[in-house]
């Protein structure tokens, strides 16, 4: 195992310069605080020349080509594989809209120090670049028996808080929880890979930590033309919802059936009528 190295997993889809400031951004982050690091970029069919300019940042990085139809979720099972079968004391996810803040990898090392000899997943507070508010991070269950698929985003506090579940933009997961957990479930399309996989460390102990403070910026993603987009008619967001991006069926039947308890069912037609409706899942 590369005992003193992180492992940082990068899933990509023609955004370019978003990517690419992404992985400098983390370059310098990384170098400042010392962290021995390599990229497993996963360009999933990118036409838009972002893996040759990628491997011209001259960065410890591999490139793996997709063909186009592995989208964010399978496109990280890959690569995050691929690093677990090399071994390294660290792997973090990273979103290639995310601009990790020149104190990221302190607080992110603060929170696993705060974890102390029990080891946890830490997930990486994000706000907008704008308004400071924030985005992507931890959530906590609201009412996990009655609505298990309803949670509510944690702002960093100063200090790390437990969270039941987590958004994959940025997180920092030691090798040996890696190898407990396994990788990413490949059944999931899309999205829900970092929601289920954050549901299988809580079953199996494993604590989840937001970090102190933001980590980094990404603003939310527009919801316009997506199933969350209410001018959109009841026809048109039924449309979206199948889609990758929204809420394919293989994927949420197989979340309502791991995760939804014994109603299950009833959560998984739940949730395409709360979405017709305009509504959270």
């Amino acid at each position: 195992m590369n005992s003193n190295r992180t492992a940082v997993l990068i899933a990509c889809h023609n955004r370019r310069s978003k990517t690419i400031a992404c992985l400098r951004n983390l370059a310098i982050c990384a170098n400042e605080a010392n962290i021995e690091f390599k990229i497993f970029l996963f360009d999933d069919g990118s036409s838009d020349g972002t893996a040759d300019a990628a491997k011209h940042l001259n960065l410890n990085i591999e490139v793996i080509r997709g063909d186009g139809s592995f989208f964010w979720n399978r496109s990280m099972h890959h690569i995050f594989g691929l690093a677990m079968r090399h071994g390294y004391e660290n792997y973090l996810w990273l979103n290639d809209d995310t601009m990790l803040v020149p104190d990221a990898f302190k607080y992110l090392n603060s929170a696993m120090e705060f974890a102390g000899s029990e080891q946890a997943i830490i997930v990486g507070a994000v706000n907008d670049p704008e308004t400071g508010c924030v985005t992507y991070g931890g959530l906590r269950d609201e009412s996990p028996l009655i609505r298990p698929f309803l949670a509510s985003l944690l702002s960093p506090s100063g200090i790390p808080q437990d969270v039941d579940v987590m958004n994959g933009n940025v997180v920092l997961i030691p090798h040996e929880i890696a190898l407990q957990l396994k990788n990413l479930d490949p059944t999931f399309e899309h999205g829900m890979g970092d929601t289920d996989y954050s549901k299988r460390a809580k079953k199996l102990g494993i604590r989840l930590l937001l970090t102190a403070d933001f980590v980094g910026a990404c603003a939310r993603n527009p919801v316009s033309g997506t199933h969350n987009d209410r001018t959109l008619s009841a026809r048109q967001r039924l449309k979206q919802i199948f889609s990758r991006k929204g809420l394919p069926w293989r994927s949420w039947l197989t979340m309502c059936w791991r995760h939804g308890g014994l109603l299950w069912p009833i959560h998984f037609l739940r949730g395409y009528v709360r979405v017709i409706a305009g509504k959270k899942v």
